[in-house]
């Protein structure tokens, strides 16, 4: 894997850890010294929305397998931290102090694997876990929206409350391509 040293930029931060939180792994591998950002996504337009934001740290341009648009970054020490942040023993964790989103995180997240539906913003957290799950309630709850956990079929969800969901939106709407008008019409 090809290497190049380069610092991440708050912008470029938000969007890597919207797109962690949003299902994207931090793959490591074998014998390679550093990690890499792997995307995936059935909408290609919002891949390649933010393979485009990305695009310093690898090929713009997404490929596809197996019908699934990919996207991988360049191997670099600054996944290394992610992973670091990220992963406990090879699986997903997740610790509130490393929940610091601007809006553009937020909406980099809510993007991948959220909706807003009925008046209420719900956020796929299945991938976290029952225990991640409940960490990202206290931190919506520690940005005073109200929020509760439940299952759509075995997966579990978070949905924010009417309000919570009209400022969550407010907060994030001005980040959203237009390509997810739809999926977050208030």
């Amino acid at each position: 894997m090809i290497y190049i040293d380069m610092k991440v930029n708050t912008r470029d931060y938000q969007i890597i850890l919207g797109t962690i939180m949003g299902g994207s792994s931090i793959v490591k591998s074998k014998g390679g010294k550093h990690c890499y950002l792997s995307m995936r996504d059935r909408n290609g337009k919002w891949l390649e929305h933010k393979a485009f934001q990305l695009a310093h740290y690898a090929s713009p341009e997404p490929f596809i397998i197996n019908k699934t648009n990919r996207w991988h970054s360049l191997c670099h020490p600054i996944f290394d931290e992610f992973k670091i942040k990220f992963y406990k023993n090879e699986k997903r964790h997740l610790e509130i102090d490393n929940l610091t989103f601007w809006d553009l995180g937020l909406a980099i997240w809510f993007g991948d694997s959220g909706k807003f539906e009925n008046g209420s913003v719900i956020i796929n957290t299945h991938i976290w876990g029952k225990t991640g799950t409940e960490t990202i309630k206290k931190y919506f709850e520690l940005c005073n929206w109200s929020a509760e956990i439940f299952k759509d079929r075995k997966y579990f969800r978070i949905k924010l409350a009417k309000e919570a969901s009209i400022h969550f939106m407010k907060t994030i709407n001005h980040q959203l391509p237009l390509t997810l008008e739809k999926k977050c019409n208030i």
